[in-house]
């Protein structure tokens, strides 16, 4: 198994490929689906699942394209509806052309992909639906919740501060040291962010 990054829209957002057995899930496919499909063909490799972590464009604007080419798109209802019927993306003036949503996730959900376990947890306050998956006991893909020495902005519509500081403590609780990949910026751990991060303190 391999995880690959691709950083891709002018929001310099982290793409993330899971590849095992031939088979791939994407995580938070900002843009360029032709990119994205193209990485995965060289990899010999077919485009099996899409992860949405949350509804923003810079996470979603490829979705459309990759469920076209045969991709279960995976999200929370929650912000699904916001995609469209609420202010979620107006404010950036961004039209993300329409996609389905095949399996709807909420917290404590646990989905089998490509041979592996993904466990959701439903953390609120980026966006009210936002959700992070804990891949094997071992990665947790956060979205724009917990970043780097950072956590998710709470000044777009619908964003909550005190509903994020409580989904990053959420994550403080788990019981052990994980890989964060986030939507943005490097790669960190747990361990480090419960230690280091000043935003939301243990």
């Amino acid at each position: 198994m391999e995880i690959y990054t691709l950083v891709l829209s002018s929001y310099a957002t982290n793409v993330y490929i899971i590849i095992d057995n031939g088979a791939a899930v994407v995580v938070d496919p900002a843009e360029n689906a032709q990119l994205i499909l193209d990485f995965i063909q060289r990899k010999n490799a077919v485009l099996k699942y899409v992860l949405l972590t949350h509804g923003h464009f810079d996470h979603v604007c490829a979705v459309s394209e990759l469920q076209k080419c045969g991709a279960t798109v995976v999200m929370s209802k929650i912000d699904f509806d916001l995609v469209y019927n609420g202010e979620l993306n107006a404010m950036f003036y961004v039209d993300v052309e329409r996609f389905n949503l095949d399996i709807s996730v909420k917290q404590d959900d646990v989905l089998e992909l490509i041979g592996h376990t993904f466990k959701v947890i439903s953390t609120s306050g980026h966006t009210p639906g936002s959700v992070c998956y804990i891949m094997d006991d071992d990665v947790i893909f956060t979205g724009d919740t917990l970043f780097y020495l950072s956590i998710g902005r709470t000044n777009f519509t619908f964003g909550n501060k005190t509903e994020l500081i409580d989904s990053v403590k959420k994550l403080y609780a788990l019981l052990h040291d994980y890989k964060i990949l986030s939507g943005h910026g490097q790669q960190t751990t747990l361990d480090f962010e419960r230690k280091n991060n000043n935003y939301v303190r243990v």
